[in-house]
């Protein structure tokens, strides 16, 4: 019996806090020192998915009611008019049972689908129906609730007469006059707004005199600018009509500008622009 007494304890090992005597595992692992792991399990990290799901297609879109109909089952999912061809061996035959099982099982199936995703579709639509509607219930009737029985009594002191009550709001001393004005000035812009369109309208008729709408009219202005041999309005005192550049270099702003004071001609077309322009107001046309 003592030899059985020294035994046990011999086997019987009290161990503290102190390091691994993993030999695998180093200093710089957290699992080198023996530390009291909970018994209580920790909560379970749900995996991060990576990448977003596509938003799944309308089967059903608002534009496309018939789509429930037996007649649009029928029309996507036909039956087999043609009757099979003759086979030549039993090899082609398994095959040809085979494809036309496969057919009318896929027609039974689309089938099927459009029916129960139609119903699921009808009874979400209807659960979120009543959702929103107990929801809005809820809310109308807090709303419409009276006033809890211990804010009444906590609340500061005020007169009850001096309390609005919730349904009334304090009206606007100078609504009716801001209305007016608004009415005004909304009819002024849009009295400004009709003029210059019918300005518009006047002026693209004026100009559409010149405008090229058909394939000759076109040929003709390109052979007139572009002419086979000399142009004409190209030409100058020293070289024919054969380059544009013959006129000279593009006229600048700088340019414009001199020319308006220093040539009695650029002042004469100002003066005729400036004529034009207030014959036109004048007319209340374009010239």
């Amino acid at each position: 019996m003592s030899a059985l007494r020294v035994t046990r304890a011999a086997n019987v090992q009290a161990r503290g806090f102190s390091t691994s005597t993993n030999l695998r595992v180093g200093p710089e692992s957290p699992h080198y020192l023996d530390i009291p792991r909970i018994i209580q399990p920790s909560n379970p990290v749900k995996p991060k998915v990576k990448g977003t799901l596509p938003v799944p297609r309308e089967i059903f879109p608002a534009r496309r009611a018939d789509k429930p109909s037996p007649q649009y089952v029928e029309a996507v999912s036909p039956a087999r008019t043609k009757k099979p061809s003759r086979a030549s061996d039993e090899l082609e035959r398994e095959q040809q049972l085979f494809k036309l099982k496969m057919a009318d099982r896929r027609r039974s199936h689309l089938r099927e689908s459009l029916s129960v995703l139609h119903e699921r579709k009808v009874a979400a639509e209807k659960t979120m129906v009543t959702r929103s509607r107990m929801t809005q219930e809820r809310r109308q009737r807090i709303f419409n609730q009276p006033e809890p029985e211990d804010e009444r009594l906590t609340r500061p002191s005020v007169v009850a007469a001096m309390l609005a009550p919730n349904d009334t709001f304090l009206r606007d001393a100078g609504r009716e006059q801001r209305l007016a004005f608004s009415k005004a000035r909304l009819e002024a812009k849009q009295a400004q707004k009709k003029a210059q369109h019918e300005d518009d309208l006047h002026s693209l008729y004026m100009h559409a005199r010149t405008f090229i709408t058909s394939e000759e009219q076109l040929s003709a202005e390109i052979d007139r600018v572009f002419p086979d041999g000399e142009n004409v309005a190209w030409r100058n005192d020293h070289q024919p009509g054969e380059n544009v550049w013959n006129l000279g270099a593009p006229p600048t702003v700088q340019s414009a500008v001199n020319e308006t004071r220093k040539s009695e001609t650029a002042r004469w077309d100002v003066t005729q622009d400036r004529v034009k322009k207030l014959g036109e107001q004048i007319t209340g046309g374009k010239i």
